[in-house]
């Protein structure tokens, strides 16, 4: 049995922001990770909530591109006024994973689309951005 856990929450929350952006390739997600306060998830915990999303299809695949589905959509958009102003990512994260404890896989898909070298890419993407908010 998989259970979704606070980095799953993390991760889907990177896919809706990507999202939010027009931005659905897996390079640009892992640029959209919303806190940099936590340690960024591995390459192997993206691949793992990836494969549980697509499972209970929380996530919808072109190849390397992912967006969510509309029960997705639905579920952070509700669980985002249950942060207070001014806390920040961290608690809409909690937030989600409060909405996603209640799901339970008894499997998970085994699919390879996301790469270790567009991870890597987006870990370049992230540094840029992050560079770029300690500029201004």
């Amino acid at each position: 049995m998989y259970r979704l856990n606070r980095v799953d929450a993390w991760i889907l929350l990177a896919i809706y922001r990507a999202g939010k952006q027009n931005k659905t390739d897996y390079a640009d997600i892992v640029s959209c990770l919303p806190d940099l306060s936590l340690s960024v998830p591995q390459h192997q915990e993206f691949k793992e909530a990836y494969n549980k999303f697509l499972y209970i299809k929380f996530i919808l695949a072109d190849g390397a591109d992912a967006s969510l589905a509309p029960a997705a959509q639905q579920l952070i958009e509700t669980a985002q006024p249950e942060f207070a102003i001014g806390s920040g990512a961290h608690a809409w994260v909690d937030a989600i994973f409060n909405k996603l404890a209640i799901y339970k896989c008894k499997s998970m898909c085994d699919r390879h689309e996301w790469q270790e070298a567009q991870y890597l890419h987006g870990l370049e993407l992230l540094s840029e951005l992050k560079g770029a908010d300690n500029v201004n």
